[in-house]
């Protein structure tokens, strides 16, 4: 039999989000569900592409979509439960509604990120048109009073807060940083310096006073943005980057000591990022600097069918 596939109304959102947390250890599937019912009483959280798969009034599979304000659809492949009568027709039919109403949303392109080593899930996004196109690092270090001693403006440049009056400033600079970049390649032609603005506010918690914009003779150099998440008292370094012409200098040795010193006077306990695995210089430098390897994803890509054509 065919499973039914549906949104989940908010009243059930409780039950679907416990399945599609199934996979996370038993000690933390209850913290993370409280957090995302928070999240969406914030407003935060966007469940409308919460899809369920029942099979005879029974729950079976959930998976999830999330539409972003930068045109992204951030997706949680599908989880399924053991009474799944037929377990490849649930996949199939929450992955064909879920790129159904991606495509009706008008995605620019639609992202998951799985552990390379589940085959199984890798091929069946490869069915629904999902290219995997990086690997990706998730590192992390923690932050102490230490930090505050480290080595980093030795008088070559300064920097400002991001405000209104000068995005237009920040997003420039953002797109030469991606001349030449070894991060992320796959989204080269995705999206402007500006797009990225609209991205990179929307992870964790925005706050203008971790978004510098570093110069040096007042020329723009580069650019790191940090964002805070509470939950977990961390600081994410959202993006980096140095325009071309300032590259090989150490200059991104030394904003990024910054970057740390900076997120170490929030009393946060942590600081973590993620980065291509493909980024050999990036990787040295965030080990230098004491960040270690907490996993590592593979990132999955659909575009919309207008980008494919291009």
């Amino acid at each position: 039999m065919n499973p039914t596939i549906s949104f989940v109304a908010p009243e059930h959102r409780a039950v679907a989000l416990r399945l599609l947390f199934a996979r996370f250890p038993l000690d933390q599937q209850q913290s993370r569900l409280t957090e995302a019912l928070r999240s969406v009483e914030r407003g935060s959280l966007n469940l409308d592409c919460l899809l369920l798969a029942e099979e005879n009034d029974k729950p079976v599979g959930v998976t999830l979509g999330m539409h972003q304000s930068d045109g992204v659809t951030l997706v949680w492949p599908p989880v399924l439960t053991c009474q799944a009568l037929d377990a490849t027709a649930v996949e199939e039919g929450l992955m064909l509604r879920l790129c159904d109403e991606i495509d009706r949303a008008g995605s620019k392109f639609a992202q998951a990120l799985l552990d390379p080593d589940d085959v199984t899930e890798t091929e069946l996004l490869k069915r629904h048109a999902f290219e995997h196109l990086a690997d990706m690092f998730f590192v992390a270090r923690t932050l102490s009073e230490n930090d505050l001693e480290l080595p980093a403006n030795q008088g070559e440049f300064d920097h400002e807060l991001f405000t209104e009056q000068n995005a237009d400033r920040f997003a420039s600079v953002i797109e030469r940083t991606y001349q030449g970049s070894l991060d992320c390649l796959f989204l080269d032609g995705f999206r402007n310096g500006t797009d990225a603005l609209v991205s990179h506010r929307l992870s964790g918690q925005f706050d203008p006073g971790g978004w510098r914009l570093y110069r040096v003779d007042s020329q723009d150099v580069g650019v790191l943005l940090m964002n805070e998440h509470p939950d977990q008292d961390a600081i994410e370094l959202v993006y980096f980057g140095i325009v071309p012409e300032f590259r090989g200098r150490g200059l991104g040795r030394q904003i990024l000591a910054d970057g740390v010193q900076a997120a170490a006077l929030t009393g946060r306990v942590a600081m973590f990022l993620a980065v291509d695995c493909g980024n050999s210089y990036a990787n040295v430098l965030y080990g230098e600097l004491g960040f270690a390897e907490l996993a590592r994803r593979r990132v999955m890509i659909r575009r919309s069918a207008e980008l494919a054509r291009k």
